[in-house]
């Protein structure tokens, strides 16, 4: 009884602050945003030119000013002069905002409501988010009492004008509403209760209501700690975008674009969130769509339209007489968290005969531990659906994949200890 009391205060301190993240971007998602957003997952190369081109472009162009704010940063100078050097590189005029944490010297609260200093962000064509920690630019720039400072309405008036927000990596956890503070593993929050405050904090809502953003998605396997935070959320849709990736969305038309190197996971929980709270969290119901560069999407209905480049493909229907996939071996991932391995399992599901494939994941025990007895995990059982498909063009002997719709269920399981033992 202790237990659920503690739980069911957790879920009603983490909707109170929904409520409040929700009222700080309101007066600005009812009107009509003409902006971008570019959304980046992390460790973006300077070479990415897809990417670093669209900021100048959608910031106005060659010599377009564009405002860099690195209040995530541990060193924010240095953190911001790599923004600036790249941004520069390709034809904009950057500047340096001091106002963070942790630039020595000054006063960033101060900085933060200077009329000075708003005025001239205001006034640019872009705004770049570093990364680093999250928590601190929304501390930066939501201020103490988290109701907004100058510099956020500032940032809110180039989106109303029709320029460009930028952010990587924690520049892109605050997009949304609610977003990431300092989580714990992705198996602890899988396992238990998530923490409003800690686990769960306000973002700044550029993205509007009813989305979700997480970054280094691919590489770091964070797609399972999306589903928990969504579900008490209550957000249906969410976007994981990779290192090295990002996402263009238009505000007005709400269409968003695949932008670099790697791709992004489209979640959607609108199925899976009738289910109730459950912990170790459970659900049916997921679907996955993977979506790569020059794919896009319709930001709150999820529905995507592959790249001409793949259109002019061929089509994987695994419901019809004519699918004919390419593999039959069977797929079992016994590490479905690890790097890069979603994005295998779904490419090669959909080219597979295949109608379920299962993945693990669970802690190992510590170097050295004769540790007996079961520890928890996660079976995670991806199925083919009846919307299930994908688009594949084969090019120069590569393979290049859209994946829509992919089924997934998550249940608790019970691993043995020792896992193995010597033959």
């Amino acid at each position: 009884m202790k237990f659920l009391t503690h739980f069911f205060q957790l879920v009603l301190a983490a909707s109170t602050a929904l409520v409040t993240g929700a009222a700080l971007a309101q007066t600005h998602t009812e009107a009509k945003l003409q902006g971008h957003l570019i959304i980046m997952g992390g460790a973006v190369h300077p070479d990415t030119r897809d990417i670093w081109e669209q900021i100048v472009a959608d910031a106005g162009g060659k010599g377009a000013a564009i405002a860099v704010i690195a209040a995530a940063a541990g060193d924010p100078q240095a953190s911001a002069q790599r923004t600036i050097d790249t941004l520069t590189q390709y034809g904009a005029k950057p500047f340096f905002v001091p106002a963070a944490p942790r630039l020595k010297g000054t006063d960033y609260r101060a900085a933060a409501n200077d009329t000075t200093l708003a005025s001239q962000v205001a006034a640019a064509g872009g705004v770049f988010l570093n990364g680093g920690d999250q928590s601190r630019i929304t501390d930066t720039l939501a201020g103490a009492s988290g109701k907004g400072t100058l510099l956020l309405d500032a940032v809110w008036a180039v989106f109303h004008k029709g320029g460009v927000i930028a952010g990587t990596s924690a520049g892109a956890a605050v997009m949304s509403e609610t977003m990431f503070h300092e989580p714990r593993g992705i198996l602890e929050l899988l396992s238990t209760p998530l923490q409003a405050g800690k686990d769960l904090s306000l973002g700044l809502g550029f993205i509007g209501p009813g989305v979700f953003v997480d970054q280094h998605l691919l590489a770091r396997g964070r797609f399972a700690r999306m589903l928990p935070a969504m579900r008490q959320a209550n957000t249906p849709l969410g976007y994981g975008i990779d290192e090295n990736t990002a996402l263009r969305v238009h505000a007005a038309s709400g269409q968003a674009r695949v932008l670099g190197d790697s791709g992004v996971l489209l979640v959607d929980m609108r199925k899976a969130l009738a289910g109730t709270q459950s912990v170790p969290f459970a659900a049916a119901g997921v679907r996955l769509s993977l979506l790569m560069r020059g794919d896009q999407a319709t930001l709150r209905t999820g529905a995507i339209t592959p790249s001409a480049f793949k259109l002019a493909g061929s089509v994987l229907l695994p419901h019809s007489a004519t699918y004919r996939p390419e593999f039959s071996e069977p797929q079992f991932y016994p590490d479905v968290l690890g790097k890069n391995a979603l994005p295998e399992l779904l490419t090669n599901f959909l080219d597979n005969s295949q109608t379920q494939v299962t993945g693990l994941a669970f802690s190992p025990p510590p170097a050295g531990s004769t540790q007996t007895g079961d520890q928890p995990g996660f079976k995670f059982t991806f199925s083919k659906g009846p919307d299930t498909k994908a688009w594949l063009r084969i090019e120069k002997g590569r393979a290049h994949y859209t994946v829509a719709d992919v089924e997934l269920a998550v249940t608790p399981i019970r691993m043995a200890r020792p896992l193995y033992e010597a033959w």
